[in-house]
């Protein structure tokens, strides 16, 4: 049975840094490297013709950044997924990729069995942080005071189903633990992002960490 490959893009202002990741990615036979770019325009200007599944992503470059890119990139086209790569694991750089919503942020000194396998989790609809910068970004919601939980007021089903979507649940695998249908579960993240007014689960996540709600 013939797999569906996963398509991917490479956008790095460096050309050794790509050179390294296609040689790195062309050996696993389930991903397919549909192009490279240096510079992110370039891509925006042919996103319409390629169709990603993935797009890795520097998030420091000169033409347009990595924060900037992946605006455009969620503008034109929701359904593609950014990884951002870097070597920064600096809070301001994680929550501002995170804001532009992206659904990964690897650190470039990881190994590449990491690498792959954050792909294939954010193909699948999960997220995928590396240690140090899962680190980063608990450090900086222990450090912030607590404050009251604002306007919005979670029910006890949406707080037991924000808990299993840190934990990278899938609504399937939420629905199956919670006994309930996929289509309450996708109803209740709906209502959890118009609560806490935020634009995709990643922000939803970060909004629950700043509140301390999980």
């Amino acid at each position: 049975m013939n797999t569906k490959k996963i398509n991917i893009i490479i956008i790095d202002d460096h050309q050794m840094m790509i050179d390294g990741l296609v040689a790195i990615l062309s050996t696993n036979p389930d991903l397919k490297i549909l192009k490279t770019y240096t510079n992110g325009n370039d891509f925006l200007n042919e996103i319409d013709n390629l169709q990603p599944d993935i797009v890795l992503s520097d998030i420091s470059m000169p033409q347009i950044d990595g924060y900037e890119l992946t605006k455009n990139i969620k503008q034109k086209n929701k359904s593609i997924h950014v990884i951002a790569l870097s070597m920064s694991n600096n809070i301001n750089d994680i929550n501002k990729m995170i804001d532009a919503g992206i659904a990964g942020y690897v650190l470039k000194n990881v190994g590449n069995k990491e690498l792959i396998n954050a792909i294939q989790k954010v193909s699948n609809g999960k997220m995928h942080f590396s240690d140090d910068v899962t680190e980063e970004m608990v450090k900086y919601k222990n450090d912030k005071p607590i404050k009251e939980i604002e306007q919005a007021k979670l029910t006890e089903r949406e707080l037991e189903i924000l808990k299993l979507i840190v934990q990278e649940f899938s609504n399937a695998e939420i629905a199956d633990t919670l006994f309930i249908s996929e289509r309450t579960v996708e109803t209740h993240r709906k209502n959890m992002i118009r609560k806490f007014n935020t634009k995709t689960i990643v922000g939803l996540i970060k909004y629950a960490m700043d509140k301390k709600l999980i």
